[in-house]
């Protein structure tokens, strides 16, 4: 009974008013917070998905229409009786292929030192298309020279080499950028269990506080319906 005098006392009333009103004012606030670490946490897997997987897969398809130019002009230089209108149409093939990966690529989000390396490979893999065309030309000219174009072969050759670290740098930047991405993710999930747990806490509190003032209304009731039957 000392309780519900307590709560039914004017100042007192106000006080578990107020107390209903910040539990209820931090309940909001939490469920807030908890909506935009969602939305981290979506934007962040997207992100990984988006800016991450799909770079490092389109690299993978790259290299590998990178090394089916290379096996299309090695035949062409060294296939007796190659036919090189078919080796030409399957490099282009090749380059637009190419071409329309590198497109993609540059549609997603970039770090600096990505975009770095990604030019690098450009600058590599322009060299060596022009180098590729040339030998082409003059096989199909049938005036190549043995020699001028073993050299060509050669120089081309080292492009081809530098083209391919530079898309083992992006990959490789992909990995890593990636895993940093978890790791945030973690973090913000970590976050997010903690306002979590939080806002249940709060839930129990505000049942706790709504069952006290329950409690004292039911005792103030039951002490007037005994005061109206003691009268």
């Amino acid at each position: 009974m000392e309780i519900s005098k307590w709560i039914i006392s004017t100042r007192n009333k106000i006080k578990m008013a107020l107390a209903l009103i910040v539990v209820a004012g931090l309940l909001v606030v939490a469920n807030h917070v908890e909506q935009e670490h969602v939305s981290d946490i979506d934007k962040s897997f997207f992100s990984i998905y988006a800016d991450r997987l799909v770079p490092a897969t389109t690299i993978f398809e790259i290299r590998e229409y990178l090394y089916e130019k290379q096996a299309l002009l090695s035949a062409s230089l060294h296939t007796p009786c190659a036919d090189i209108p078919a080796q030409r149409r399957g490099i282009d093939s090749c380059n637009q292929r190419i071409d329309q990966l590198l497109s993609d690529y540059k549609k997603t989000y970039f770090w600096e030192k990505e975009a770095g390396y990604l030019q690098l490979f450009e600058d590599e893999l322009g060299q060596y298309n022009r180098i590729e065309a040339g030998i082409l030309n003059s096989l199909g000219a049938g005036n190549g020279a043995a020699g001028r174009l073993q050299a060509q072969e050669q120089i081309a050759g080292n492009y081809f080499e530098s083209a391919l670290l530079n898309l083992s740098a992006l990959n490789h930047i992909q990995s890593e950028i990636g895993k940093n991405m978890l790791s945030d993710s973690k973090k913000t999930m970590a976050n997010f269990l903690l306002l979590s747990n939080l806002e249940t806490a709060l839930i129990v509190l505000f049942a706790l506080i709504a069952h006290i003032l329950i409690y004292a209304s039911r005792a103030v009731i039951q002490r007037r319906v005994d005061t109206f039957h003691m009268n």
